[in-house]
Formats: C-alpha cells, sequence, structure tokens
C-alpha cells in the first residue's frame, strides 16, 4: 500500500482492515487464517475466564455480547497494526 492508497483508506479500514493479506499466497493465507483464529478464541477464554474469576460469576446476554465484541475490534486492530501496518 503506497501513500496514494493510504490516504484513501478511512479509519475502519486502517485500524481493523487486512489490505496486506492480498499479496500473500493462498497457502499462507489459509495458515495465517488458522493461526488467526485459535489465538483470537485463546484470547477469548481468557477474557471469559478472568471475568468469571473477578466477578465470580459468568458473563451472559448483553455481557458477553459487547466482550465478544470488543474483543474481536482489539484483536483486529492489534493484528492489523502489528502484522500488516508494522511490517511497512
Amino acid at each position: 500500500m503506497n501513500r496514494e492508497d493510504g490516504a484513501r483508506t478511512g479509519f475502519i479500514s486502517r485500524w481493523f482492515g487486512f489490505a496486506g493479506w492480498k499479496a500473500m499466497s493462498v497457502q499462507a493465507r489459509v495458515f495465517t487464517q488458522i493461526v488467526y483464529r485459535v489465538f483470537f478464541l485463546l484470547g477469548l477464554a481468557g477474557l471469559l475466564i478472568g471475568h468469571g474469576l473477578i466477578v465470580g460469576d459468568d458473563p451472559g446476554g448483553f455481557t458477553l455480547i459487547a466482550m465478544v465484541g470488543i474483543w474481536f475490534l482489539l484483536f483486529q486492530a492489534m493484528v492489523n497494526f502489528v502484522f500488516i501496518e508494522g511490517s511497512r
């Protein structure tokens, strides 16, 4: 992504987009997706276990949906900045 492309991308696509994955081969993309999903689930499990230990009760309803949504956005931004933006 050159400067012209960077100027065209908005806040959402810069923070949560995976434009860099288009350049990878199909085999690398499949492996990356598997690793991405495993670490996402491990982080989510850690978040849920930590919540259970601190609060003493399992999250339910809106709390669970909010935790999954916030974790997804944080994880997506972290992966994007470390592996996509950080490699430039």
